[in-house]
């Protein structure tokens, strides 16, 4: 039988404009979704506060109060508060894509790196990777985008519109100087669900497996839909 709840998303109000592929867009994800929205944006999160912790925890708990099974969040730096989100909300709960960082760590290997594309590397902080269960910065190699143009100006500084052009060929000029620093990298991981747009486009050029937050919500997502095998 398959599970009629949908997947709760936490994503901020003033988050700017979304393209298919990111989870805050209805129908980047092949399940129903359902949104919680948190006021401010992911300015919030650079330093983080009890205010905007206790309305992240507020949203997730009114999520699996409206049915929601499982949750994730809509900004990688909510991973700030995931222990804090997934108590309040009492279903499963990846508040970022970054909580894959310590699986990824097992299924890639020691001697490989992971690679992390963020939306910012200089608001990406220590305390947001030690949230997300990573034991240390070795073994990460973390590139930003904020020195490519149309991304700093669309997403960072909230100006123009969204060009799929122009955004890809940030994306994937960002990924080439993550690469171009020598270390062997086992796979990439999207920080900033911006970036889920492009995930194939990266997958295809760089011939690695990418990860991102529609990674962790379809992994959430097969704990409710599982195949009946009764004869």
């Amino acid at each position: 039988m398959v599970s009629e709840q949908p997947v709760g998303v936490l994503l901020f109000e003033q988050a700017g404009e979304r393209m298919r592929g990111d989870p805050g867009l209805p129908g980047s994800l092949p399940f129903p979704v359902r949104l919680g929205y948190v006021p401010g944006s992911y300015r919030e999160l650079i330093q983080g506060s009890p205010a905007i912790r206790d309305q992240l925890c507020q949203a997730a708990r009114r999520l699996a109060r409206e049915g929601a099974g499982v949750i994730v969040g809509d900004c990688g730096l909510m991973v700030l508060y995931q222990r804090e989100i997934a108590q309040a909300a009492g279903v499963p709960t990846a508040a970022s894509s970054l909580i894959l960082l310590p699986l990824l760590r097992q299924l890639i290997g020691q001697d490989r790196t992971i690679g992390i594309l963020t939306g910012h590397s200089q608001l990406l902080g220590y305390a947001h990777l030690i949230a997300a269960g990573a034991s240390s910065l070795d073994g990460l190699v973390i590139q930003g985008m904020e020195e490519e143009p149309h991304f700093r100006q669309v997403v960072i500084e909230g100006q123009g519109r969204h060009d799929y052009d122009l955004m890809r060929r940030d994306v994937l000029r960002a990924a080439e100087k993550l690469l171009d620093r020598g270390r062997p990298v086992g796979g990439l991981l999207l920080e900033c669900s911006n970036l889920c747009t492009y995930a194939w486009e990266l997958s295809q050029t760089l011939r690695l497996p990418v990860f991102d937050i529609g990674t962790a919500a379809q992994f959430l997502r097969l704990g409710l839909v599982k195949t009946c095998f009764r004869p």
